[in-house]
């Protein structure tokens, strides 16, 4: 048998029919006749009862995973959400402290707004501590507003190192790699046109 009464198992993410689960429902026939010797329903009825009951608990847990991955899903989408305003608010910071080198770099911050910022998507590789995201591009978005934001990433990270070469306090900024995964948000409509 693939498990006891003891150890009862069952694999909910296949059939009643399977190799396993038939075998499991042996095992609970069998130790459901020992626990009730007084049950007048044959070994046949007390296996098929175990499988309409099984099917329920398969489609219970069905649901349950669908309902964690939706919640997986919001959880994401919430980070992914918050993700893009910390790095709005950080370029617009970056911007303004640097405005007089880079006069055009606030406006074209502020009017992309958060939607404008570039979405990511997180891979955490085994082995390694760091999470890295990875960009999705707009391939609406110009490839001189590209640029000014990546020289406004870069600024903000030379803003991080003091004279001496060590780093202010604070918790650094996400990796954010490029990558080749277009994103499908639509573009926010109103702006230049030269952002295109």
């Amino acid at each position: 048998p693939c498990c006891t009464a003891d150890n009862f198992r069952v694999d909910l993410n296949d059939t009643p029919t399977s190799v396993w689960n038939t075998s499991a429902s042996h095992v609970f026939t069998a130790s459901f006749r020992d626990a009730h010797p007084g049950c007048d329903r044959s070994l046949k009825a007390i296996f098929n009862a175990w499988v309409v009951h099984y099917n329920y608990l398969r489609q219970v847990y069905a649901k349950q995973q669908m309902v964690a991955r939706e919640e997986q899903a919001r959880i994401s989408n919430l980070a992914r959400r918050e993700r893009r305003l910390q790095l709005y608010n950080r370029r617009l910071r970056t911007a303004h402290r640097h405005s007089k080198s880079y006069p055009s770099a606030v406006d074209v911050v502020q009017q992309l707004g958060p939607a404008g910022m570039s979405s990511d998507e997180s891979e955490h590789d085994v082995g390694h501590g760091e999470r890295t995201y990875h960009i999705t591009r707009k391939a609406w978005r110009s490839a001189t507003v590209t640029a000014t934001l990546r020289m406004l990433d870069a600024l903000h990270l030379r803003m991080r190192y003091q004279h001496q070469w060590t780093a202010t306090a604070g918790a650094w900024p996400h990796l954010r790699m490029p990558s080749s995964q277009l994103s499908n948000r639509e573009p926010p409509s109103g702006l230049p046109k030269n952002f295109y």
